[in-house]
């Protein structure tokens, strides 16, 4: 799982310097490299958001234990990367949020809903959310794409 990490910071780290190539990088400013390693220092690389207008999002994704996009009307991706593993959550699960007002924050809680047939659901165990970071729809597709066969990082050889 410590590889998928690396694979998500990486893709977002790449995205965001092939979007913004004219300033150069600051020189506290770890390479991409370094975070792909898991070498670099435990900083913010993206442009990480605490909350997100619940009243916009069209759809919710979850990739794995430890992802969920949100999907947005204005075709906005923005991505959590849960701190640790949420039990029960998969691609095909259903997710309930539970929140206050009309917007999804940081340490908002989320749960896997159980459908036990005829009107009984049983929700999962309680998953707090993690700030969202903005991502775009090829950063998705590389995610799942490493979710699905996670012995390909790309720029990592194996020993």
């Amino acid at each position: 799982m410590i590889e998928l990490r690396r694979f998500a910071i990486g893709a977002l780290v790449y995205g965001c310097a092939a979007a913004i190539a004219d300033p150069p990088p600051a020189a506290d400013a770890p390479a991409a490299e370094a975070i792909l390693k898991g070498e670099a220092p435990a900083v913010d690389y993206s442009q990480a958001a605490k909350c997100l207008p619940s009243t916009d999002i069209e759809r919710t994704e979850a990739l794995s234990d430890r992802y969920i996009v949100f999907h947005f009307r204005n075709d906005g991706l923005w991505l959590a990367q849960m701190r640790g593993r949420c039990p029960g959550m998969s691609p095909n699960a259903h997710l309930a949020f539970e929140k206050d007002k009309s917007r999804l924050c940081e340490w908002d809680t989320v749960r896997v809903v159980y459908d036990e047939g005829i009107g009984n659901v049983r929700l999962g165990p309680i998953c707090n959310l993690p700030k969202f970071e903005p991502i775009s729809a090829e950063q998705v597709e590389m995610l799942r794409q490493q979710i699905r066969n996670p012995s390909k990082i790309p720029g990592e050889q194996k020993p």
